[in-house]
């Protein structure tokens, strides 16, 4: 069984959060090109690896919950989840806002700032500039929407997969999801977007069933490799796709989503101290190095241009580092203890009204 503090998670979530940042800094110095291979794909990957990586978690999450005998799975889940992703991403977005930080849209060498209207900052403010088609203020914004619209069908997709273990009901899933993803493509005028994502999502709770059975699993050792395999079959798909139409380019996302779910749980913890260690610590502030390194390119590589590069590699370092360790402590966490004791007192009370009505 894999727990949600399992290593090799850990190490999934801090190469998730390393490829986005490095597909950033690349991006922003114009290496658009590793020999023939076109890198622009590459960021998509790792905010793919979040997508399959969040939505095993919370599956494990809503285990805990179902098996501590919670009353109302939705209610206490979308409670944890609201403190968990608003506050720091609204705390972020209004220092871009009252800064007038050029975080909107990257480009080599150069960051642009948005102009918003009210009704984008509120969209972005309740993460649904997805839906109102609204651009994102902070260029890296635009995956939130996905994450929190997902929320609201996980309790439910977790009560359907819970009583069998096989990955047969959540396979079918995935299934549906791209036929209907394609419907949309081909019939729809105007495509919902998230038909297009929750194909991203649904191999983490393939990984979920498939981690509920006990096997023998491969040397940890293997599973860094794994995920470079992976990595490199997708940026090699996704290169091949792109001259094939936007349907071959969707499916060079679903393909390697799909087996990275299926291979998550075959594997042995890793034990290298010095590896879970530093996975352990960057998994820990990785929503704050996905939220604020654009702001530490921008700083560094941009508004302090003519400084030394020796001098701006140190202070990108510094920054992209000290803002998540201080955004995790300031807010992050505080935030997550009082999810935590809101979610925790909504099955007591309801139960103690229960209790009362009874006698």
């Amino acid at each position: 069984m894999i727990s949600a503090d399992d290593s090799n998670l850990d190490f999934l979530r801090a190469v998730a959060v390393l490829i986005v940042v490095v597909a950033h800094v690349t991006y922003f110095f114009g290496i658009l090109r590793l020999g023939s291979l076109d890198l622009l794909p590459i960021g998509f990957w790792g905010v793919l690896i979040f997508f399959v990586h969040t939505s095993l978690v919370l599956m494990l999450s809503l285990e805990r919950q179902w098996k501590h005998g919670r009353d109302d799975l939705f209610l206490t889940f979308m409670v944890r989840r609201v403190f968990r992703i608003l506050p720091l991403s609204v705390l972020v977005l209004v220092l871009i806002i009252v800064f007038r930080l050029p975080q909107a849209t990257l480009q080599p060498g150069k960051f642009i700032g948005a102009t918003p209207t009210g009704w984008e900052i509120f969209c972005n403010l309740a993460l649904i500039q997805n839906l109102a088609k609204k651009d994102s203020i902070l260029t890296v914004l635009w995956s939130l929407p996905y994450e929190m619209q997902l929320y609201l069908f996980l309790p439910g997709l977790y009560l359907l997969v819970r009583p069998i273990r096989g990955i047969a009901r959540s396979l079918l899933l995935w299934g549906l999801s791209i036929a209907f993803a394609m419907f949309a493509v081909h019939h729809l005028k105007r495509i919902p977007d998230m038909a297009l994502y929750i194909p991203c999502f649904l191999p983490g709770i393939m990984a979920y069933q498939l981690q509920r059975k006990e096997r023998s699993r491969l040397p940890a050792f293997l599973w860094p490799l794994t995920i470079a395999g992976l990595t490199v079959l997708y940026l090699l798909g996704a290169n091949w796709a792109w001259r094939h139409g936007a349907e071959l380019r969707w499916a060079m996302r679903w393909a390697p989503g799909l087996l990275l779910g299926l291979v998550i749980p075959r594997f042995m913890p890793l034990s290298a101290r010095w590896l879970t260690s530093a996975s352990h610590c960057i998994a820990k502030y990785s929503y704050g190095i996905y939220l604020t390194h654009c702001f530490a390119i921008w700083l560094a590589f941009e508004r302090l241009g003519s400084l030394p590069m020796a001098v701006k590699t140190l202070l990108f370092t510094a920054v992209g580092i000290g803002r998540p360790v201080l955004f995790y402590h300031g807010v992050e966490e505080p935030m997550i203890l009082v999810g935590k004791r809101v979610a925790d007192r909504i099955p007591v009370r309801r139960m103690a009204r229960l209790a009362s009505v009874a006698s």
